[in-house]
């Protein structure tokens, strides 16, 4: 496995099937979308052609029932208007040539006197749009018409509301309807899969850093205690070595350089140690700014920013393990930053939980990697142990709290402890 990869990071297999599926459902949708919308508008210019050709069907229709047609034409027209009127048409007119209305059943749409008849040969029917209706005003009658032989130069208009037309749009809409519905329900789908698979892969990989993280606290606790008596033998003989041994005779840079190994191997068991321990906390009121302070002076070299302004009085807290966390961030701050540059810790009340920030002035995080900074063992420094901030994590998470590390936006890493009040952990 590679170190620099998080150990508990989905698979790439695994998010290239959610993009597969994010990406072809959204596919999906869309060939959806574009397909109702394509059909909605073939039907509308179906339904314009059909309510176009009703109404001239409609159109021949009164001129064939007015061919036979007696003085009475009113009621001649009332009559093919009750006769047609489920087939839509609303109005029928006969006008003269200057425009007067010779005879009419039904309320037209389009108000106003007809305009005058132009002059010229007889003309095709006009069809037009008047509304919700479709409007034929008719070529010249014939005067050979026995019917019109008395009116040469009339014309017939009718209006016809196109029903079937209507119908038929209605259907096209409800289509459309019905696919951008689809095309919106298949897009929430795959976003709650989407996510759902997300929280699964973070469950699972939480799961298994855990089984990780509790086989390797065990083995750490019997390593741990396996070296600790043997490595506090070797360093008390090589301190009794030391002491006897003359400072200007040749061993005893041996015997010194003895002794620091020991102390750097002692200092790694109770790392160890402490990051197999599991036990209870010892909370208590605790001033957290004062808190911070003295883990600065502890571990910052003098270079320390600390603010504390809007830090609360009290805490509940357990000191020990606290100062330990503040220590141990404050230290690799220090160790992070170039010689002389200054560390900003901060502790603030954040609505219902106290924030601990401490930030550095060195080159961040690589890329991907700020979250692998708490995996164990895992260290960039030759003399780290990699130890440190997942000691702190364990400490946080068992005061019910979180602690993140991320880039700052103008150069600099940034740890960020957030720990609740007790109330909220119970």
């Amino acid at each position: 496995m590679s170190p620099t990869a998080p150990i508990d990071a989905p698979s790439h297999g695994t998010r290239r099937a959610r993009w597969g599926m994010l990406v072809t459902t959204l596919v999906m949708g869309v060939a959806l979308v574009v397909t109702g919308v394509t059909t909605f508008l073939s039907n509308r210019a179906a339904a314009d052609a059909v309510a176009d050709a009703r109404a001239m069907d409609l159109y021949h229709g009164v001129r064939r029932s007015l061919r036979d047609a007696a003085d009475a034409l009113d009621a001649t027209l009332v009559e093919i208007l009750e006769e047609s009127s489920e087939q839509g048409l609303r109005y029928v007119a006969i006008v003269g040539p200057e425009g007067e209305l010779l005879a009419t059943a039904g309320e037209p749409v389009a108000k106003g006197a007809p305009s005058p008849l132009p002059p010229g040969p007889p003309r095709a029917p006009a069809v037009m749009r008047v509304g919700d209706r479709v409007r034929i005003d008719a070529a010249t009658m014939r005067p050979r018409r026995r019917a019109m032989g008395r009116m040469p130069g009339a014309r017939v208009i009718i209006e016809v509301e196109p029903v079937m037309a209507r119908e038929l749009a209605e259907t096209a809409r409800n289509h459309l309807l019905v696919s951008a519905v689809a095309a919106v329900l298949l897009l929430i789908l795959a976003l709650f899969f989407w996510r759902t698979g997300a929280r699964a892969d973070r469950a699972e990989a939480q799961l298994a850093r855990d089984r990780r993280l509790a086989a390797l606290g065990e083995m750490s606790a019997v390593l741990g205690h396996e070296l600790r008596n043997p490595l506090a033998s070797l360093k008390g003989h090589a301190q009794l070595v030391l002491e006897r041994t003359d400072p200007e005779a040749r061993g005893y840079k041996n015997a010194q350089r003895v002794v620091r190994e020991a102390e750097r191997l002692e200092t790694l068991t109770r790392q160890i140690l402490d990051f197999a321990r599991t036990g209870t906390l010892s909370r208590g009121a605790v001033d957290p700014g004062a808190l911070l302070r003295a883990a600065a002076e502890q571990a910052g070299d003098g270079r320390v920013r600390i603010d504390t302004a809007t830090a609360p009085e009290r805490w509940d807290l357990d000191e020990d393990r606290m100062n330990q966390v503040l220590v141990n961030l404050v230290k690799n701050a220090v160790q992070a930053s170039p010689e002389g540059a200054e560390v900003d810790a901060r502790c603030a009340l954040d609505g219902a939980a106290v924030v601990f920030t401490v930030r550095d002035r060195g080159e961040g995080f690589p890329p991907g990697e700020a979250e692998s900074a708490f995996e164990p063992f895992r260290t960039s420094r030759v003399q780290g142990t990699g130890l440190g901030l997942p000691i702190a994590r364990r400490i946080v998470e068992a005061h019910g709290g979180t602690i993140e590390a991320l880039n700052a936006a103008d150069g600099g890493a940034v740890v960020r402890v957030r720990i609740p009040a007790a109330e909220s952990t119970t």
